[in-house]
């Protein structure tokens, strides 16, 4: 992968976590400012007519996911397609065949940066590929993979209930659940691209002892555990893919 297409996909998919975090219906002020600030992100590029396409990739993504979320039809695993057809379009728009690049005043400014500050060596390798390949990775697992766990709450329909016979989902502890996947997701992307596979096992732990309270309720615990489950599976997958491209 390149690093101008790293740099862009990881705003993309940053602006795309903060929507999620801050969802609760279709909020349009949300939306234009995330669609804004993906276009002022093209930005950082030399002007080129495919910028363009970018741009036009950029306001039709966003106007369909204003138009999913107000349809609410199946909310999670569209916005997950969405984005996985998002990244497609931008992985073209951005691969080596279109020759997009930051401008050479970026490059100067960074490099000024850089002698400005006794962590010039952080500093520098933070920008680099690998580091933002790990990025990537990162905001995949937490926040394009929570899309694709409550995808599978919404098919089941496993949200958790304000009672054991009640309809009604407990939005309190829904937005939880998230925050902590989140968290889980994190650790565990964190561990297994590190090679400590070893430190998965105590998160699972930790989890583990902080739901010993659903025993008893068969709905919220398999709630739990296929979320568990899924996170788990879902984080390590994704990092052994940046592990693999990293090495390749």
């Amino acid at each position: 992968m390149s690093l101008v297409f790293l740099v862009f996909t990881n705003l993309v998919l940053i602006t795309r976590l903060w929507r999620q975090v801050s969802e609760g219906g279709v909020n349009w002020r949300l939306w234009g400012t995330k669609m804004l600030i993906e276009l002022a992100g093209l930005a950082l590029f030399e002007w080129h007519s495919w910028l363009l396409a970018a741009a036009a990739t950029v306001v039709v993504m966003n106007l369909a996911g204003i138009l999913w979320e107000a349809l609410g039809w199946r909310r999670n695993a569209g916005h997950l397609a969405l984005g996985m057809v998002y990244l497609l379009a931008l992985s073209v728009w951005f691969s080596p065949a279109f020759g997009l690049k930051f401008w050479p005043l970026i490059d100067s400014a960074f490099s000024a940066l850089s002698r400005l500050t006794a962590f010039d060596a952080i500093f520098e390798s933070s920008f680099s590929t690998s580091a933002m390949l790990v990025l990537f990775g990162l905001l995949v697992a937490t926040s394009e993979m929570n899309l694709a766990v409550r995808a599978v709450f919404d098919y089941l329909n496993l949200k958790p209930r304000a009672a054991a016979d009640a309809d009604e989902v407990d939005v309190v502890a829904y937005d939880r659940g998230r925050m902590i996947g989140f968290l889980e997701r994190g650790l565990i992307y964190a561990f297994v691209l590190g090679g400590h596979y070893d430190a998965v096992g105590f998160v699972l732990v930790a989890k583990s002892f902080a739901n010993f309270r659903h025993i008893g309720d068969r709905a919220s615990l398999e709630y739990v555990l296929i979320g568990t489950l899924m996170s788990t599976g879902l984080a390590i997958a994704v990092a052994e893919l940046i592990n693999h491209l990293m090495v390749s």
